[in-house]
């Protein structure tokens, strides 16, 4: 009996491992084929369409180059990331280090993708000033109808490629011995990539209201055009601390060459309120230690502007800001000072060159006027920029001639409830390409789950059939008189 249950242990061990070692080598081919697919339709999207789009009338070289973008980068990197993936899966089930692998391209892969994402809102803006042209480009060359929706899809393919990778590196995680020496860097290349997705979006989202704020009109604004002040250099939304002592006001901090802009956001999310701008020159800034009710904040003040006090919505931002307006205002160094409450001066004795950074309060308030002081949480704002931002474009159909409204699926947005694993019900936006793709791979993994369950039953029985056969066969060899055929 000792040596029956040996027998049957020892079996059983190996059947599990070459199952589990099976399951491993498919997910990884399944990752192969998806990178190789990813490869093929970049470059289809290059040679197809991209290189031989060429400037005319109306499309001009620079707005070409916000299309192209750095696709030709991506597609090259994409090719030798198959290539490199393909040895790989070459060797031994021991040898192979996929964690290490993707881990390694990781510092190239953030610089690549984070350039792409940051152009993208201006590759939008150009479909959607030249939807029909663009469009009509792309019916030519073999797209089907409305073609700018194709183009439109086949962009933001790369962003939404990025999300895919921790799925896909939690699969092969399924499958790996618990002592295999490629687990350590397979867990931290998964985090990496989530943070990588995470931090491509943000990006998105920055440059989208970066480009808001330069194309459309500002309420109240004053002096030249916006676009004379140069090129943004950072921008992000803080809380400001002002010399009136009351609470702090929402407002996105804008940095040029040579200004710092002040804006507020409208009452329902659909434009920006000019609140003043501030001379970088004779510009100090004093870093503030975290106290009960202010954290991760700086002191502005100088002899051209009113002192206030920002506080910044991450450490991360905080130190941006630092850097920033330390090398724009030259100052050598930022000092670092106690909190301590901005107090109320004389409004008459600020500066003359102070543009409309402070105004007063009117003591008689119409019940009709509107409040331009949105104290809405920053999640709540960026929720309603995408909702609210919705681009349109129209294209004109070579055989029908009719306007036609096509949306742009990546700007689209809508709310999804998710349960997670561990029961927590979440409730997020995401555009509507990111969710088509989404259930499309869900769709695809219930299919394949669907196989592989039917393929693991269908080797169980065999399995189970091989493993009765060796024991009849073993029991037999050994003689035991209490061995019945007919009892297994």
């Amino acid at each position: 009996c000792l040596l029956f249950n040996l027998v049957v242990l020892t079996l059983l061990f190996y059947l599990f491992y070459f199952v589990s070692l099976g399951e491993q080598l498919k997910v990884l081919q399944n990752i192969l084929e998806a990178e190789s697919e990813y490869s093929r339709e970049l470059q289809s999207l290059l040679g197809t369409y991209l290189r031989s789009l060429h400037p005319t009338d109306r499309l001009c070289s620079v707005d070409i180059g916000h299309i192209q973008s750095n696709l030709e980068e991506i597609s090259t990197f994409q090719q030798m990331l198959v290539q490199s993936l393909e040895e790989h899966t070459k060797l031994p089930e021991s040898q192979q280090r996929i964690g290490g692998f993707f881990l390694s391209l990781m510092p190239q892969m953030k610089i690549i993708y984070v350039a792409y994402c940051s152009n993208h809102p201006l590759a939008v803006s150009v479909l959607t000033q030249h939807s029909e042209e663009l469009g009509e480009y792309m019916e030519s060359k073999g797209a089907s109808s409305p073609g700018i929706l194709t183009l439109t899809t086949n962009l933001s393919k790369p962003f939404t490629r990025l999300e895919r990778y921790p799925t896909l590196l939690k699969e092969l995680d399924r499958h790996m011995e618990e002592q295999h020496t490629d687990r350590v860097d397979l867990h931290a290349s998964m985090g990496a990539f989530k943070n990588l997705a995470a931090q491509c979006q943000e990006v998105r989202k920055k440059k989208d209201l970066e480009l808001q704020i330069l194309t459309e009109p500002i309420r109240n604004w004053e002096g030249d055009d916006i676009r004379t002040l140069g090129p943004v250099l950072h921008m992000s939304q803080v809380a400001v601390h002002t010399q009136t002592c009351q609470e702090a006001n929402e407002r996105y901090l804008v940095l040029f060459p040579h200004t710092l802009l002040l804006l507020s956001a409208s009452l329902r999310m659909s434009g920006f309120i000019y609140q003043g701008r501030m001379p970088l020159t004779g510009m100090l800034i004093s870093r503030i230690e975290d106290g009960e009710n202010l954290k991760n904040a700086f002191e502005i003040s100088g002899s051209q502007c009113e002192r206030i006090q920002v506080a910044c919505n991450s450490q991360r931002d905080l130190q941006d800001w630092l850097d920033l307006l330390t090398k724009h205002t030259h100052n050598q160094s930022v000092h670092t000072r106690k909190p301590q409450s901005v107090c109320h001066t004389d409004q008459s004795k600020s500066p003359k060159n102070m543009k409309k950074l402070l105004p007063k309060r009117k003591p008689e308030r119409k019940a009709s006027e509107e409040d331009f002081t949105v104290r809405k949480s920053t999640a709540a704002l960026e929720e309603d920029a995408q909702i609210l931002k919705v681009i349109e474009a129209y294209c004109t159909s070579a055989k029908t001639r009719k306007d036609v409204q096509v949306l742009f699926p990546e700007e689209e947005k809508i709310i999804v409830e998710e349960t997670r694993s561990n029961g927590q019900t979440v409730v997020e936006e995401r555009s509507l390409v990111d969710t088509v793709y989404s259930l499309k791979d869900e769709v695809l993994e219930l299919k394949q789950d669907n196989k592989r369950m039917k393929r693991t039953l269908e080797e169980e029985l065999r399995a189970r059939k091989e493993l009765e056969r060796i024991i009849r066969r073993v029991l037999k060899n050994m003689n035991d008189p209490t061995w019945d055929e007919t009892n297994l």
